[in-house]
């Protein structure tokens, strides 16, 4: 018998994987799937949420569930409508620092997910698992529903890295005991593409219209300092920030250990712009650099290759109906985007909850070379 979920009832997920074989203790569908049960109001949806969250029986069920919730059924047409069901989870704002995609507010804490065209698809990450300044938790929000393809994968990250431990052991030794770098560079002006952003977008919160270039790369460099030391301007303009970061980590709720990283979409992207050599300058006119070991050891192209197709193999699609709000736990789970035909509004809220991943000790020392000043919420 299926347990209370106050105004809503579980239904299957097309292709829902068991946690069992991420190596979760007992076997529950990922992800879990609610839909009301009959005509919901806001008010109403805000209010089992609320008591869902305050209970702990939300944190409960995504610890089962690996980490992943559909909620369908909530009549949400607008960004604001999204933002107050958002916030009925009970998390903390994320703030973003050095957002590589383009994204717009449109409401309290919630952007468009990512700018980038239709045509290009997001390959498997966390959110910001480049950087030692992440969310916690992650929401997304369908208000349009493309006519053709658009849909949101989510991946196990517990599961990848468990299989990538038995097909791979030498490569997640490397990866726990080096760590992962990852470079990003920013141009001055918005590129056509799914890490488009600009210096200004990413690190200009404190620039103001009038600063001159030495003022301006002072503010800047304020912000890169929150989480790296790793930078170097070029003539041009664009920056450039070196990220070095554990990728093989541990979930805290679980104790399992799990991949946190970006490493498997920085390849997709690098490989599918034709960036692979450098001065990895795609055919979108963007930089997709590709990551390395921490210590700047080129990763074996045998090993991105796998990473990317297993982390593909464990993807389960949300297909998306007008309404729908996928919760993600950032530590646990990664997500991707399919290309698609016609309109499709996808928004994102980012938040935060502090010590939701933890570290083996390799992991402990690779983040003392690297700063960790989040912006007070």
């Amino acid at each position: 018998m299926s347990p209370p979920y106050g105004p809503f009832e579980a239904f299957p997920v097309p292709h829902a994987q068991s946690t069992s074989t991420f190596g979760y203790p007992s076997p529950q569908p990922f992800p879990l799937a609610l839909r009301a049960t009959s005509p919901v109001t806001i008010p109403h949806a805000i209010t089992a949420i609320t008591a869902m969250s305050t209970s702990g029986q939300l944190s409960t069920l995504l610890n089962l569930h690996g980490g992943a919730l559909l909620l369908r059924g909530i009549p949400i047409r607008t960004p604001a409508e999204y933002s107050e069901v958002a916030h009925a989870f009970g998390f903390a704002a994320h703030e973003e620092v050095g957002r590589p995609p383009v994204r717009t507010v449109l409401a309290k804490n919630v952007k468009t997910a990512n700018e980038g065209p239709p045509e290009l698809p997001i390959w498997p990450h966390n959110e910001y698992g480049w950087s030692t300044i992440h969310p916690s938790w992650l929401t997304f929000c369908a208000l349009d529903v493309p006519e053709k393809g658009g849909e949101t994968p989510i991946i196990s990250s517990v599961g990848l890295a468990r299989v990538l431990e038995e097909r791979a052991p030498d490569f997640v030794k490397k990866l726990r005991e080096k760590g992962v770098r990852y470079l990003y560079r920013y141009g001055r002006q918005e590129t056509v593409s799914t890490v488009g952003a600009t210096v200004l977008a990413a690190y200009g919160k404190e620039v103001k219209e009038g600063d001159d270039e030495e003022t301006l790369r002072r503010k800047v460099e304020r912000e890169v300092r929150r989480h790296s030391d790793r930078f170097e301007w070029h003539e041009d303009g664009s920056l450039s920030v070196t990220h070095v970061v554990p990728i093989i980590r541990v979930h805290r709720d679980t104790g399992l250990t799990t991949w946190f990283g970006n490493l498997t979409s920085a390849w997709g992207r690098s490989r599918h712009h034709g960036a692979t050599r450098p001065p990895f300058l795609g055919d979108d006119g963007g930089y997709h650099p590709l990551p390395e070991y921490g210590d700047g050891e080129p990763i074996e192209v045998e090993y991105l290759d796998q990473a990317l197709s297993i982390a593909e193999s464990l993807q389960v699609d949300v297909q998306w109906q007008p309404g729908d709000i996928v919760l993600i736990d950032n530590t646990a789970v990664m997500h991707s985007r399919k290309p698609w035909t016609g309109k499709r509004t996808v928004l994102a809220a980012l938040w935060d909850e502090e010590g939701r991943i933890q570290d083996h000790p390799e992991g402990i020392e690779i983040l003392k070379s690297s700063p960790r000043e989040p912006i007070p919420a």
